[in-house]
């Protein structure tokens, strides 16, 4: 009963994302994701990807309490240290196949996006970074995650989209 609570809990995050028409909503809704997502990678000895989700929640909470963009050095500096962090835990538990790259893959498109990025871009990272982590999911036989990454993947291409007619309707 727990196991499937666990995997519900994230999956009805990922339904909710349809209605995240704004940047602020979408950043609240990843949060929520980070927390499930993590407990549920924590219930199944995922660890790659506990500490992926534990980085991302910091950096999630980051954006939405200061409301601001980090200069593209300072993204890329945060990025490659908190990246180094995973590799030394991957190296340290000997989990260093490609099985373990992707949950890192999908933490560098996200807090790019998060951290640098306004919303179209942030919602273009996200789409990749859920795509891939949709992958590592499937492979790891998580499936409430891999439902919540395709939904938030679909929900974000549906707002992205209409950014992009927005943005194409404007005069020049």
């Amino acid at each position: 009963m727990t196991e499937l609570l666990m995997h519900s809990a994230p999956v009805i995050i990922a339904v909710l994302s349809f209605w995240s028409d704004t940047e602020r909503k979408l950043l609240f809704l990843n949060l929520g994701l980070c927390v499930t997502i993590g407990s549920l990678l924590a219930v199944q000895h995922a660890w790659a990807g506990v500490l992926v989700m534990t980085v991302a929640g910091f950096s999630t909470t980051y954006r939405l309490v200061t409301n601001k963009l980090v200069a593209q050095s300072l993204t890329v500096v945060l990025i490659i240290m908190m990246s180094a962090l995973i590799g030394y835990i991957n190296m340290r538990t000997g989990k260093t196949g490609w099985l373990e790259i992707m949950p890192l893959v999908t933490f560098i498109l996200y807090r790019f996006g998060e951290l640098h990025c306004k919303e179209a871009g942030l919602r273009l990272c996200m789409i990749s970074g859920s795509l891939v982590f949709a992958i590592y999911a499937l492979l790891n036989q998580t499936w409430g995650v891999a439902v919540t990454e395709l939904l938030f993947a679909m929900s974000n291409s549906w707002f992205y989209l209409r950014l992009w007619r927005q943005a194409r309707s404007l005069p020049l």
